[in-house]
């Protein structure tokens, strides 16, 4: 299956410091939840695949725990460094490929599969579901898939009124507040509601929505700059006790979805 927009994503990467991108507290938030996430499906010899890795910090960091893991990312830059950060590890395998075609992948061989990027950017209902279908192909009977997407509230808050572009967003807002999914903007956003529902018919079973970030980039400039330590992390401990709560699930930025191939 071609993907005809991969070259607006390429070009978006190449023009993105993706390595940096959890220098900040704020960003670190949304690798700590994840990862929290990670290691309670982990066990002992457990194949891992990441599709759409980036720069493989959640891979490299898997692969240095001691786990099988193969990385699959679409952007030559990202790759590139990913190899390089990967240097001298042994259990990590880097490969260029399209989350819409993972043809040089068996089915059924991953005990773990994280989509942790790839539906931030596919812009039509059938990639989406090729996406999701081809995730669920390569894992193993019993294993656990884990996708990460964005809310249409990170892309109204976090790019409309933080960086004052709303008015760039008008043309595609929608009335009942869902943004249009538009290759140009490069990003797609959900409601958690409409992400799940995109399961429906799939030989899966929910196990969890988690908010991995919840209000953190929208108070960046506070958190980042003028809370302490000992506050921060009493905050995170907070945040890991309530994001899986609907109540601190529709601001987030980044959340992500967990479910069992039965």
């Amino acid at each position: 299956m071609i993907n005809k927009y991969k070259d607006l994503v390429i070009d978006h990467y190449n023009n993105y410091e993706e390595d940096e991108r959890f220098n900040r507290k704020t960003q670190y938030v949304e690798f700590f939840t994840t990862m929290h996430y990670i290691e309670k499906y982990l066990k002992k010899g457990m194949k891992i695949l990441e599709i759409g890795a980036g720069t493989g910090r959640y891979s490299i960091t898997l692969a240095k725990m001691g786990y099988d893991v193969t990385a699959v990312e679409l952007t030559s830059k990202n790759l590139e460094i990913m190899k390089k950060n990967a240097e001298g590890i042994k259990n990590i395998t880097c490969l260029q490929g399209d989350c819409l075609e993972l043809d040089m992948l068996q089915n059924d061989t991953f005990d773990l599969v994280l989509n942790l990027g790839p539906m931030y950017h596919l812009y039509t209902q059938e990639d989406k579901d090729r996406a999701i279908s081809e995730t669920l192909r390569v894992c193993k009977s019993g294993g656990v898939c884990i996708f990460a997407y964005l809310t249409h509230a990170s892309i109204v808050w976090g790019y409309g009124v933080r960086k004052g572009k709303l008015a760039n967003l008008e043309y595609c807002l929608e009335d009942d507040g869902k943004i249009t999914d538009t290759p140009e903007e490069i990003f797609t956003s959900y409601y958690i509601e409409d992400f799940k529902k995109q399961f429906d018919g799939t030989d899966t079973t929910f196990i969890a929505s988690v908010a991995t970030d919840a209000i953190f980039p929208m108070m960046r400039d506070y958190i980042d700059d003028k809370m302490d330590e000992k506050e921060f992390n009493i905050l995170l401990k907070w945040h890991l006790a309530t994001c899986e709560r609907l109540d601190q699930q529709g601001y987030s930025s980044h959340m992500i979805y967990i479910c069992k191939k039965n």
